[in-house]
């Protein structure tokens, strides 16, 4: 049943609140909680799903052994993880965690739950094939992970051979024409080359333009332009003829080793067939065995439990194959069962066999709604629950309705992003003085948010609080740095070799222009465009910013990181990192990425941590603008406001969302 007028039904609840209250039964007069989200990616797999959207669905599907609870420690949930100290053979200290999962859980098609549902995540999570956001599992210094990984028990002078290797071979001053000309075809010129041939590249400017004004005209009447193949092979002339120096072929050489080193080894048959620290116990409990400290090291094999019968076996190097296929029809042993999505809206009923319980609410919808209609949906009746922006304007409008709500620190940052494939880093580092960013962000949330320095969300407790401001906005030290890239003032345009500097930029404001950052990157096109260069502010749905942040069209993208509980940024910022969306590559901060998850003294780790951030800053690739509150806006027509949980950074209704009812 749904509704639609808060003062017209107000009356019903209070009579319903008296009757309800002589009764011990729960017979609610609504049945379905409408919550409204943003838009899905879609990968409605506990594998691949990256987006909040997705995963504030997931978490309702899937359940871990462990839960974060409200002051960011892990507690045991549908199971447990307990770890010793213990000493190796040689001496040295290694932890053993044992990890269980609940006896008597089933997954909703009646299977029941065992240690091998768990078991079988570390081994997608380890699979060389794997590509999803947890891809960096192979790194965890578990017993036997990496011998797996590689197929190999002696892997580790191999590998350490392939660094050697790249430094002599495949490095700046020492690699051949035809491997640089092998690494940017395939790498599509590190990204630039879209794959159309005829396609404009600027204003009436194509790639065949291009090829003619860096002097190959002569070669391009040899080839046929409208064949993409022939195209890329030429422009991968001219890239390395012409701009060979601003080109770093060595990351994607090395990796392209250790790839082929891994098919070679599987190709021959398996020699490794398992991970020799992830032992079986029983049917509900699992060893895992590190062989060094590792302060996360818990939260890493707290691992979601996946039905495997229901994802599919694979063998070694197939991972990604078989699990990947099944992206919209989700199956877990969570508190909800996944109904379909259609009409951007997701829906979930009840799990009568949850281990915590039978939810009180039948039917969960996830609908998609944008920022501006949300207050719209609350008054018609139309959504329940929101987790809007808000500014001190919104809010009001959300106290004027007579809505409920709670505010709290977020645990995650809003940053603008910048493709280093894309930007060269002089450019970079001018575009940074470009940001204007306080009278943006706090013309748009007032006392909402706050200015932070640093890319980490400040709530942790590693988060640089004495950190100094990187880049002023400052549009002459903007102008010094793109002179020093190379780009010159002639005619009215900034240009380099004829070419002006143009950048393009994503964000998502509904076409509006709604976003904290929007404000700061119209002033930057007009101080930019003052000095002879373009910027392109492309203001669309999220769905569009995702695709063009991950096909590598972005130059640069306003987003923000969400759910952050750990300081562990390697996924984000490591060379190759799973969700380095900016394709930094830089030697000092990947060590120190690895360093700081070993590091227990907290004054310690927070000083690599302060060091590693810096390095980000003075890449140009992450402009951190704001930590907000986050807001979590109820109507109290249809929810029952007691059964709310006390809200923190890192606990709210959903964490509990079998437990709210309605009224």
């Amino acid at each position: 049943m749904r509704k639609r007028s808060l003062i017209a039904l107000l009356i019903v609840v209070v009579m319903m609140t008296v009757m309800l209250s002589s009764c011990e039964s729960y017979n609610p007069t609504y049945d379905t909680l409408v919550i409204a989200t943003q838009t899905f990616e879609g990968k409605f797999n506990p594998f691949y799903a990256e987006s909040a959207y997705d995963m504030q669905v997931l978490d309702q599907i899937f359940v871990n052994p462990q839960i974060v609870n409200k002051d960011n420690a892990l507690e045991d949930w549908a199971g447990s993880i307990d770890y010793k100290e213990i000493t190796a053979p040689d001496g040295h200290t290694q932890v053993e965690y044992t990890v269980k999962v609940k006896k008597g859980m089933k997954f909703t098609d009646g299977e029941p739950v065992t240690i091998d549902d768990l078991i079988y995540s570390y081994y997608v999570y380890a699979d060389p094939s794997y590509t999803g956001p947890s891809s960096t599992f192979y790194t965890e210094d578990i017993v036997g992970l990496k011998e797996y990984y590689y197929d190999d028990p002696n892997y580790s002078s191999i590998i350490e051979g392939y660094a050697q290797t790249v430094i002599d071979k495949y490095s700046q001053g020492t690699i051949s024409k035809e491997d640089f000309i092998t690494y940017l075809i395939e790498t599509g010129l590190d990204g630039w080359w879209n794959g159309k041939p005829d396609s404009q590249i600027a204003e009436n400017y194509t790639w065949s333009d291009y090829i003619k004004d860096e002097g190959f005209e002569e070669q391009l009447k040899k080839i046929d332009a409208k064949n993409a193949d022939q195209m890329l092979a030429l422009l991968a002339d001219v890239e390395y003829t012409n701009y060979g120096e601003y080109y770093d072929p060595a990351p994607w050489w090395e990796a392209k080793l250790a790839e082929d080193y891994i098919a070679g080894n599987l190709a021959d048959g398996i020699t490794v067939e398992t991970i020799s620290g992830i032992t079986k116990v029983d049917e509900y409990t699992c060893k895992v065995l590190y062989d060094s400290v590792n302060i996360y090291g818990d939260r890493a094999i707290n691992a979601p439990i996946v039905p495997s019968h229901y994802y599919g076996s694979f063998s070694k190097g197939n991972a990604e194959a078989v699990v990947s296929i099944n992206m919209d029809q989700p199956m877990g042993s969570g508190p909800y069962i996944w109904g379909g999505f259609s009409d951007n809206i997701v829906t979930a009923t009840a799990n009568d066999s949850y281990f915590q319980g039978k939810p009180y609410i039948k039917t969960v919808k996830w609908q998609v709604y944008s920022d501006d209609d949300i207050y719209a949906a609350f008054v018609a009746g139309d959504i329940d629950i929101a987790n809007p922006t808000l500014n001190r304007e919104k809010l009001q409008e959300y106290i004027d309705a007579e809505l409920h709500y709670d505010l709290v620190d977020n645990n995650g940052y809003g940053y603008l992003a910048i493709n280093a494939k894309n930007v060269d880093k002089q450019v970079r580092q001018g575009f940074m003085h470009l940001l204007n960013r306080a009278p943006s962000v706090e013309g748009y949330y007032g006392t909402m948010a706050q200015l932070i320095e640093r890319p980490m969300t400040t709530t942790l407790a590693e988060y640089p609080d004495d950190a100094e401001e990187y880049y002023g906005y400052d549009p002459a030290k903007a102008l010094e740095k793109f002179k020093a890239a190379g780009y010159e003032q002639k005619d009215g345009k900034l240009v380099k070799n004829n070419q002006q500097l143009v950048l393009n930029v994503y964000i998502g404001g509904d076409g509006v222009g709604d976003h904290p950052g929007y404000a700061m990157l119209t002033q930057a096109e007009n101080d930019l465009a003052a000095m002879g260069g373009e910027l392109i502010i492309n203001d669309v749905q999220f769905s569009v910013l995702q695709s063009a942040m991950n096909s590598g069209e972005a130059d640069m993208f306003v987003l923000a990181w969400g759910t952050d509980t750990t300081c562990d940024q390697r996924t984000t910022y490591m060379t190759g990192g799973a969700q380095n969306r900016t394709n930094i590559s830089n030697k000092e901060l990947d060590g120190l990425l690895e360093e700081v998850v070993v590091t227990m003294d907290l004054k310690e780790r927070s000083e690599k941590v302060a060091r590693a951030l810096d390095i980000v800053m003075e890449e140009a690739v992450e402009m951190p603008l704001y930590q907000r509150k986050n807001g979590y806006v109820y109507n109290p027509v249809t929810v029952d406001i007691s059964t709310l949980p006390e809200t923190t950074t890192y606990w709210n209704y959903e964490r509990v969302l079998y437990k709210l009812k309605l009224n």
